[in-house]
Formats: C-alpha cells, sequence, structure tokens
C-alpha cells in the first residue's frame, strides 16, 4: 500500500545566491525553489514546504513492503 510521507530535508539544502538578491535552493543537484531576502519568504516547488525553520518534502513511501497477497483457489487447489 502506498502512503504519502514528510521527510525532513533542511540538513540536504543548499543555498545559492543569484543575481536578482534571492537564494536558489537545491536538494540532489535540482532546484526545488528559493528564499526571497526582502520578503524573507520561501518560494517552493509542488511537493516542498516549509514549516518552523525546517524544509520539509513530501514523498511517496511503501506501507508494510514485505506483505504478500496471496488469492487461493480451493476448487482448483492452487495457492
Amino acid at each position: 500500500m502506498l502512503k504519502q510521507k514528510t521527510m525532513d530535508i533542511t540538513h540536504h539544502v543548499i543555498g545559492k545566491l543569484n543575481e536578482h538578491g534571492s537564494f536558489q535552493l537545491f536538494y540532489d543537484n535540482e532546484c526545488i525553489g528559493e528564499f526571497v531576502q526582502e520578503t524573507n519568504e520561501f518560494k517552493l516547488k509542488h511537493g516542498y514546504e516549509q514549516q518552523n525553520g525546517r524544509i520539509l518534502k513530501s514523498v511517496t513511501v511503501t506501507e508494510n513492503p514485505d506483505a504478500k497477497y496471496v488469492d487461493c483457489d480451493t476448487e482448483g487447489g492452487w495457492c
């Protein structure tokens, strides 16, 4: 079963100052948004959010990855 989960990626985010005076934010070499100093705002791509000074990423994880589906055919004797 798939489940949505948020992951704290704060310590893995790198900021680079761009020519417009804002910091571009990168995670795994992908630009995920920016922090604008003039307004003190984070502008993040879909799937990322800022809460209480932390950068969070929404991910889809498998819940109970070892669970197996078994469908038995009681008439034919197959499982």
